[in-house]
């Protein structure tokens, strides 16, 4: 704020101020034409207050005007001199009462969470079609390393593939385009590195096993796959996996035996496909280039504690679901595949869905919020709410549940219903967890998530010579647990005002 001047402070003791006769005003803003109730007469100060009107009209008192005036460059000198008043205060004080206020119309802020179904189920469809191609790979092996090899590649790359997701979302975010792709591009050539590393550990040892292949295949398609999905090339994400879906597809419906190298050859094809799709996307962006690349270590502490979150998040949830591989072919069971992708179906069939409702459940926290006065009316609609969100996709998986095990009977046909509603169960805490780490709880999630790894797991071997069925009943027992922690755990937090702000 400014001060008056001991010259300035003098004449206003004297009166001296009061006397002064105000130059001519010369108003050099643009002409505006102002009529109806924005009509002024042509005074000085009316002229004044049509060059500040946007300040004139929502102001909420006239020490706004008053700083909006001295923002301007305008001091107590002037405002005696030029407008007869005191000071800027008194002249702010005129202003205000001579314009009343008029507040522009309230214009709710874009919903950053709203976004169509279609895209939802289209991301659903691009997470559940490489599953299609994992059980044909699967039914390639042999029980035994071969299979626990692929198991932890794969666990290991969705790990990594939920920490890359992240970070590639927080910069793109916050504009920094040329760290993201500086990142992007380090971890197509790190993807492409580690596949060539565990591949050439694998011929070191003799003839080259598929099963080390497609474990080097795996780490890199699931890298190449999350840096278009982040980009948003979810069509050409789609393209590339268009010839191992028709392939797995043949191979599982049992209407044709492809030899293995065939399958081998079009698996290989979707992973250069998707690394060079990849690559290419990149190339084509605005995205930087490598020089740029020390942005990338410009990343906040929290930003890398929550990456490491995800990355341990998305290895616990991956393990969580690969039990369905241990369980169908540690016994030597290696037509199992099919029987794998089938009590998987209503959880990877209902994904699309799954991450619609949570977009939907914080787009209506977020609306709930604007429109409610107490914190105790929030609370309820947003119960009301998540109670409707778990409803709907109870129902879905119901539903494919229900078509799931009618429509594909098993020889062990109470193994299997069991299982399938056991991941069925595991999907709808999936829902929780998911949610939780939209609201920034990444220790809870992670927490909750890790409890039921290590649980099932502990478990899993305790009972490995158990019966099928006895097996399939105690992960139900599992994840209905993990289901029942997550439920009001996700109730307390969703409900709570300050989790959305």
């Amino acid at each position: 704020m400014s001060a008056p001047t001991v010259l300035d402070a003098g004449a206003l003791v004297t009166g001296l101020a009061w006397q002064a006769r105000p130059a001519e005003f010369h108003d050099d803003s643009p002409e505006v034409d102002f009529t109806g109730e924005e009509q002024r007469s042509r005074t000085r100060l009316a002229q004044l207050t049509r060059q500040h009107n946007e300040l004139c009209t929502q102001a909420v008192d006239a020490f706004e005007i008053a700083a909006g005036l001295e923002a301007a460059g305008i001091n107590d000198r002037q405002a005696r001199t030029l407008y007869g008043a005191a000071s800027v205060f008194e002249l702010a004080q005129a202003m205000y009462d001579l314009v009343p206020t008029r507040l522009p119309d309230a214009v709710d802020p874009p919903d950053p969470w709203h976004h169509p179904l279609r895209q939802h189920l289209l991301h659903g469809l691009l997470y559940g079609l490489p599953g299609l191609m994992y059980a044909v790979a699967l039914s390639m092996l042999q029980t035994g390393l071969n299979v626990a090899l692929l198991v932890a590649a794969t666990i290991v790359a969705s790990g990594l593939g939920q920490g890359l997701s992240l970070l590639g979302h927080i910069l793109m975010g916050r504009g920094q385009r040329d760290a993201a792709g500086a990142l992007f591009r380090t971890s197509l050539i790190a993807a492409g590195a580690i596949a060539a590393i565990i591949v050439l550990c694998g011929r070191l040892f003799g003839p080259l096993p598929p099963v080390v292949v497609l474990a080097g295949w795996q780490v890199a398609y699931l890298l190449a796959a999350t840096i278009l999905m982040v980009l948003e090339a979810r069509v050409l994400l789609l393209a590339v996996l268009t010839p191992g879906v028709i392939l797995a597809v043949v191979e599982l419906s049992g209407a044709r035996d492809v030899p293995r190298d065939v399958v081998l050859g079009v698996l290989g094809l979707c992973v250069v496909a998707a690394l060079v799709a990849a690559w290419f996307k990149l190339s084509g962006s605005t995205l930087g280039t490598s020089q740029h690349l020390r942005e990338r270590f410009g990343l906040e502490k929290f930003d890398i504690t929550a990456s490491t979150a995800y990355v341990v998040y998305g290895i616990a949830t991956a393990g969580l679901v690969s039990f369905a591989v241990i369980d169908a072919l540690t016994r030597g069971r290696n037509s199992g595949a099919g029987s794998i992708a089938l009590m998987m179906l209503p959880l990877v069939a209902s994904l699309g869905v799954a991450e619609w409702l949570v977009y939907r459940l914080r787009s209506r926290a977020v609306t709930v919020l604007r429109r409610t006065s107490t914190l105790e009316g929030f609370r309820v609609l947003a119960r009301t709410e998540l109670v409707r969100a778990l409803l709907i996709y109870l129902a879905v998986l119901i539903v494919l549940t229900v078509s799931t095990v009618f429509l594909f009977p098993q020889q062990e046909a109470d193994a299997f219903l069991l299982s399938t509603l056991a991941y069925s169960v595991l999907g709808l805490a999936f829902l929780g967890t998911t949610l939780l780490l939209s609201l920034r709880r990444h220790v809870l999630a992670l927490g909750l998530a890790l409890a039921a790894l290590v649980t099932d797991s502990v478990l899993r071997m305790l009972m490995s010579s158990a019966s099928p069925s006895a097996i399939a009943a105690m992960h139900l027992v599992v994840f209905s647990v993990f289901l029942a922690a997550v439920i009001p755990t996700v109730a307390s937090h969703y409900t709570s005002a300050g989790a959305h702000r």
